[in-house]
């Protein structure tokens, strides 16, 4: 397994087993709670992630069907790296250039998600921590976009005499690569890989105010295409990719009751900047 999976592996063991840890003691000892709660209500958010194949991004809608289950809506945006890359330097007089050998396109995802969340333990204090299991599944849609490398003519003297943008062909490009070059090169040649996607783990919400989110997550993420996805041009490539997903979430809690939907929207705005001001005839 690659050393990166592994440190994010290391990562999600470690926040869900100090998660579960700290749980008894601030249910035991936690400052009781006495905000007034938001009875109907929907929850807005979204997340960063480090993967154990690169970063992303998620936004997050999520419907209370119950008291401790959700109906969630999720959207992706995620970079997947190959375990095989390495930066090298390609160094030509004063100027040192760094580059991924081989690297033939870069590869972006963007899944859409329909799941379920259900509340395992909830917040019994302010302080106290609300752990929630998650799965969902849906489409992925991958974009390859060509990587283009500045390749080098040299004279006789040993100098620089032309750099020409072109794609990494193994055959003919091996030390006369002087660096990658612009990365707008290529958008034009973006190629669209669909495919199928879904994910599973645990959210450990531990916000101290009742309107407002804050969770770290930990959980897996697979996708599969119908063919291998060439990441690299000298290293096997794959068409399913599991992932290891570290996160932090942020957001809000949405009122959807009459009274919240009777607001006009700078009443709302200034709701959120203060939310006590909502409770204010109590």
């Amino acid at each position: 397994m690659p050393e990166q999976r592994i440190s994010a592996l290391k990562i999600a063991v470690l926040t869900i087993f100090s998660a579960f840890c700290i749980l008894p003691a601030l249910v035991a000892q936690g400052e009781i709670d006495t905000q007034t709660r938001v009875m109907f209500r929907n929850e807005s958010s979204f997340s960063v992630s480090i993967n154990s194949n690169g970063f992303g991004l998620n936004y997050r809608y999520g419907i209370w069907r119950d008291a401790r289950n959700q109906l969630l809506y999720d959207a992706d945006f995620a970079y997947i790296k190959h375990p095989k890359e390495e930066k090298t330097i390609a160094a030509y007089n004063y100027i040192t250039r760094r580059y991924v050998f081989g690297k033939q396109n870069l590869f972006w995802e963007l899944k859409g998600y329909a799941g379920w969340q259900k509340e395992l333990y909830r917040k019994v204090d302010r302080t106290g921590i609300s752990v929630r299991f998650f799965y969902s599944g849906g489409a992925a849609l991958g974009f390859l976009k060509p990587i283009y490398y500045d390749i080098i003519s040299i004279s006789g003297l040993g100098e620089v005499t032309f750099l020409e943008p072109q794609k990494f062909d193994p055959s003919i490009h091996q030390s006369n690569i002087y660096g990658r070059s612009s990365f707008l090169l290529g958008f034009d040649e973006l190629k669209l890989v669909p495919g199928l996607t879904a994910k599973t783990g645990l959210s450990f919400e531990y916000s101290e105010r009742d309107q407002i989110i804050h969770a770290l997550e930990a959980g897996i993420n697979i996708s599969a295409y119908p063919r291998r996805i060439p990441i690299m041009a000298v290293e096997k490539n794959d068409f399913m990719f599991f992932t290891l997903v570290v996160a932090y979430r942020f957001g809000r809690i949405i009122d959807i009751s009459e009274a919240a939907s009777a607001k006009t929207w700078l009443e709302r705005r200034r709701e959120r900047k203060n939310p006590d001001m909502q409770f204010q005839e109590f």
